[in-house]
C-alpha cells in the first residue's frame, strides 16, 4: 500500500503545472548577502558559491569571498567545487536508470557482477544503495591516511574493503559506507559496458546541461576553480591534502559549479531522468529487518522540515563542504558550496535560505554546551588519560610520536603541530574535559570529548588501535 500511495503522489506531482518561479526580493538578497558574509567571516572559510531553485527555475546564483588565497583570486559562479559525497545521488540515479531500462533489478543480489565480495549472494543492489549492506567503509577518520594520498583503482577498493567481514547482517542496520558506492559504480560499469564517468556524462550531465561537471583530478584543482583549504584547530587556512586518483569514483568523484548542481536538482524536481517508480524508490526511506527505517533512501537522506518533504545530501572532502537540499513538493532546492572543510558554514547558509524558501523562521541555534550529557570518563579511564596527555602535548607543541601510527604521525606535520600550539596554548588548561561518548568503528576505539573554557568550546576525537596506538587525534571548533 505505501509503495502504491507513493507512486500516486509522484505521478500527481509530475502532472501538476509547475509552480511559478519567484525571484528573491532586494530585501531577501540583502539578507542572504549578510548571512553568507557573516558565516564566512566567523568561520574563517575563504569562499562560498550558492544557487537556488524556486518554482522549478534557478532564480539566484552568487559567489562570495576568495576562491584562492595565494595567489588571491575572487570567487565567481563559474568556479567549480568538489561536491564530494553529493556524487552518491548521481551514482544511485545511474543504477536506477539501468533498472528503469530493465537491465537490472534493485532486488538482484550483487553476486551477478561481483561474486567475490563478502556475502554477495545475500546482498541486494537496493541494500548497497541504501547503506544497509554492511560493508565496511573507508576514509572514516578525520585525517587522510597515507594510502589515501596514493592513486588506486575502484576494483582495488572493492577487493580491500568488500571482502572483509560485514559490520552487520545485510538489511538489519544502517551505516554510511563509501565502499557501497564504489561497488555501485562498478555495477554501473559492468551492466552498461562503459566507464562510469562516460555513462554519467552521456546519460546525466549532457541531458541536464551540466557542462562544468568534471572528475576530481587527484591533484590541485585548476586555477580557475576553487582551491580547497583545511585548518588545524583555529589556525589559518592551509592547502588541503589531496586524495589520490581512483578513491572517489562513485562515492564522491565529481566537481562542478553551484549552477550545474542546481541543474541536477531541477532534473530531480522535473523527473527528467527516472520513472515515477524510480524516483519513489530513491526518495523513500529504506526499511530495516527490525521494522524500523533508515534515514536514507537510495543515494539521498530523506526527512521533513516544517512539514515539507526534503531530499538532501552533504558533501565532505578534504578542502570542501557542500550542502544540497531538494524540496520535491515545493519545486525548490538550495545548493551551497564552500572551499574549506571546517566550521560548517554551508549548513548555516542553507538553513537561512531554506527558511526563506519555505517561509519558516530558521531553527533556533542550540548552545552545544547545554545540556551537558552525562560524562562517562570512568568507563575507560586509560583512554581519557591518553586524551588528556595528547592534548597537553599538542598544546605545548611537543608530541611523543612513539604513541602514534604512521598515519597520525604524517598528520602532525611541523606546520600542523605549530598551529595546534598557537591555537591552544593561549587558552590555558580547559576548565572541563568531558568524555561524551565512545564506540568501536572499523576496528578502532573512538571517543568524543568536549573541552570547555568560560567563553570557549572545542571538540576532540581520539581513535586508537586495539593495542593502544593512536590512529588519529584531532581538535576542532564545532562553531
Amino acid at each position: 500500500m505505501r509503495t502504491f500511495i507513493a507512486l500516486v503522489a509522484f505521478a500527481v506531482l509530475a502532472l501538476s503545472p509547475p509552480a511559478k518561479a519567484q525571484s528573491f526580493t532586494r530585501a531577501e538578497v540583502a539578507k542572504i548577502d549578510e548571512g553568507v558574509e557573516a558565516a564566512l567571516s566567523q568561520r574563517g572559510v575563504p569562499s562560498a558559491s550558492i544557487a537556488v531553485v524556486r518554482g522549478g527555475q534557478i532564480v539566484f546564483t552568487k559567489a562570495y569571498g576568495r576562491r584562492s588565497l595565494s595567489p588571491s583570486r575572487a570567487a565567481n559562479i563559474e568556479a567549480r567545487y568538489n561536491i564530494a559525497s553529493v556524487t552518491k545521488q548521481i551514482t544511485a540515479t545511474a543504477v536506477l536508470m539501468l533498472a528503469d531500462e530493465g537491465k537490472l533489478s534493485l532486488d538482484d543480489t550483487i553476486d551477478r557482477w561481483m561474486p567475490e565480495l563478502t556475502d554477495a549472494s545475500r546482498i541486494t543492489v537496493r541494500q548497497v544503495l541504501s547503506h544497509t549492506a554492511g560493508y565496511k567503509g573507508f576514509f572514516t577518520a578525520e585525517i587522510l591516511p597515507l594510502e589515501g594520498r596514493r592513486a588506486t583503482s575502484p576494483q582495488a577498493i572493492a577487493d580491500g574493503w568488500g571482502r572483509r567481514p560485514l559490520d552487520f547482517t545485510p538489511g538489519s542496520d544502517w551505516r554510511y559506507s563509501n565502499t557501497d558506492y564504489t561497488i555501485a559504480g562498478l555495477i554501473v560499469e559492468r551492466v552498461s559496458g562503459q566507464p562510469l564517468a562516460t555513462y554519467l556524462r552521456k546519460k546525466i550531465f549532457e541531458p541536464l546541461g551540466m557542462t562544468s561537471a568534471a572528475e576530481f583530478p587527484g591533484q590541485p584543482m585548476p586555477a580557475t576553480d576553487a582551491q580547497g583549504y583545511s585548518r588545524y584547530v583555529r589556525g589559518p587556512p592551509r592547502a588541503a591534502p589531496i586524495v589520490g586518483a581512483g578513491w572517489a569514483f562513485g562515492a564522491g568523484g565529481w566537481s562542478m559549479t553551484a549552477s550545474d548542481l542546481a541543474r541536477w536538482d531541477q532534473g530531480v524536481l522535473g523527473h527528467r531522468l527516472l520513472s515515477a517508480q524510480g524516483y519513489a524508490a530513491q526518495q523513500t526511506a529504506a526499511p530495516l529487518t527490525n521494522g524500523k527505517t533508515a534515514p536514507y533512501g537510495l543515494g539521498v537522506f530523506v526527512d521533513q522540515v516544517a512539514g515539507h518533504r526534503r531530499i538532501h545530501h552533504p558533501g565532505s572532502e578534504f578542502g570542501y563542504l557542500t550542502e544540497n537540499r531538494i524540496y520535491p513538493d515545493d519545486g525548490a532546492a538550495v545548493v551551497v558550496m564552500v572551499n574549506g572543510d571546517f566550521g560548517g558554514p554551508q549548513d548555516e547558509i542553507a538553513d537561512q535560505i531554506e527558511g526563506l524558501l519555505l517561509a519558516q523562521p530558521p531553527a533556533p541555534k542550540r548552545d552545544p554546551r547545554r545540556p551537558r550529557p552525562t560524562v562517562d570518563a570512568a568507563v575507560r579511564p586509560q583512554e581519557v588519560a591518553l586524551a588528556h596527555r595528547l592534548y597537553d602535548q599538542v598544546a605545548a607543541g611537543k608530541l611523543d610520536r612513539s604513541l602514534l601510527t604512521p598515519d597520525a604521525n604524517a598528520y602532525f606535520s611541523r606546520i600542523a603541530l605549530a598551529d595546534y600550539r598557537r591555537s591552544l596554548a593561549p587558552l590555558g588548561p580547559p576548565t572541563a574535559f568531558e568524555r561524551l561518548m565512545g564506540d568501536r568503528i572499523d576496528g578502532l576505539d573512538v571517543s568524543l570529548y568536549r573541552l570547555l573554557w568560560p567563553d570557549q568550546l572545542l571538540v576532540a576525537v581520539l581513535r586508537t588501535e586495539p593495542g593502544g596506538r593512536v590512529a588519529s587525534f584531532t581538535i576542532f571548533s564545532p562553531l
